[in-house]
């Protein structure tokens, strides 16, 4: 039997959880905590250990970026609610998608960090999703609205070798989504969700190779999307805005770059947000949807102890796109 007076505890759990995060991300991402505890000897140092916080924070942010993409459920802003009493909608998706994205380029040596490099990420994702709640009707053409979604994935994200990141990564995700309001013949779909991810751990260069400098990272993504969209006779176009916060522990490696001192050690939790924006469209055959998205996050703006003129700007942007296939049952 479909909920009722419960329905209202799915509603106040997911109102809890999206309320939960912060819908605005910060001026700027301080790193100065990092980098003090890198000790750099001379200025030389502390610039190098100034990049290498950089460079962890930049690759935070692409793998982040690789991991969430736009919307959480390919080609949709509306949940999927209920087929008919008693019988929640399923979908299965499948998505490739390509993050593109700048990290400084810690290859070489010298007493000054110079250059940045552009790294593309291949990723694919394979998710599920249940229609918990079919929602609230408001009016005649105005349902859906507090409908929710629950919807599981995982996701493989192979960052290029050549360029510093020693291995792929393999990550869950669990989130939900809710409707606002469901997509009627003169109505869009507008919906809300939040999800949470976890890939493990990343490596950074090898100074044993020598590489000027070395980091590694633990990676947790936690994203709110907010999505708007309107199906025109199995053709549909999709847009939303959204916010991610990456965060986890992470460590530092520094060589002396006048090449007296020992090497340096620096570790601390590093934590950054942006917004995101991306749009997309999409093509429905029965009930299998073809459905593609580009999308544009903003760059990182950090509270640092020394300039970065000469070496990586972290401010630039980064760019996704992805191609899905879903499977609605």
């Amino acid at each position: 039997m479909r909920p009722d007076l419960g329905r209202w505890g799915y509603l106040v759990l997911i109102l809890f959880f999206v309320m939960g995060l912060p819908l605005q991300s910060t001026t700027a991402q301080d790193l100065r905590p990092l980098i003090s505890t890198c000790g750099g000897t001379s200025e030389a140092h502390l610039r190098w250990c100034q990049e290498t916080a950089l460079a962890v924070q930049a690759a935070q942010g692409a793998l982040g970026l690789a991991a969430s993409g736009g919307t959480d459920l390919p080609g949709s802003a509306s949940t999927l609610g209920w087929r008919m009493k008693g019988s929640p909608r399923i979908a299965l998706s499948i998505r490739g998608a390509l993050t593109r994205a700048s990290v400084p380029a810690l290859k070489g040596s010298g007493t000054s960090p110079h250059g940045e490099i552009t790294v593309t990420l291949p990723s694919i994702h394979i998710s599920g999703t249940v229609g918990l709640f079919d929602g609230l009707s408001l009016g005649p053409t105005l349902g859906g609205f507090g409908s929710l979604d629950l919807t599981v994935s995982t996701q493989w994200i192979a960052p290029p070798k050549d360029k510093g990141f020693q291995e792929n990564l393999t990550g869950w995700g669990i989130g939900t989504r809710i409707g606002i309001l469901r997509e009627s013949f003169t109505l869009p779909g507008i919906s809300l969700s939040a999800f949470h991810r976890s890939l493990g751990s990343v490596d950074l260069w090898d100074v044993g190779d020598g590489d000027p400098a070395a980091a590694g990272f633990d990676l947790r993504v936690s994203s709110l999307r907010a999505v708007a969209g309107k199906d025109i006779w199995g053709l549909g176009f999709f847009g939303g805005a959204g916010w991610d916060r990456y965060s986890g522990d992470a460590t530092l490696v520094v060589t002396d770059p006048e090449g007296v001192g020992p090497n340096t050690t620096g570790a601390g939790e590093l934590q950054s947000d942006r917004s995101l924006f991306f749009f997309g469209g999409s093509m429905t055959f029965l009930t299998l949807q073809v459905s593609m998205e580009v999308g544009w996050a903003e760059g990182f703006t950090p509270d640092l102890p020394t300039s970065y003129v000469d070496g990586f700007d972290p401010s630039s942007g980064s760019e996704f796109g992805a191609l899905a296939l879903r499977l609605t049952f």
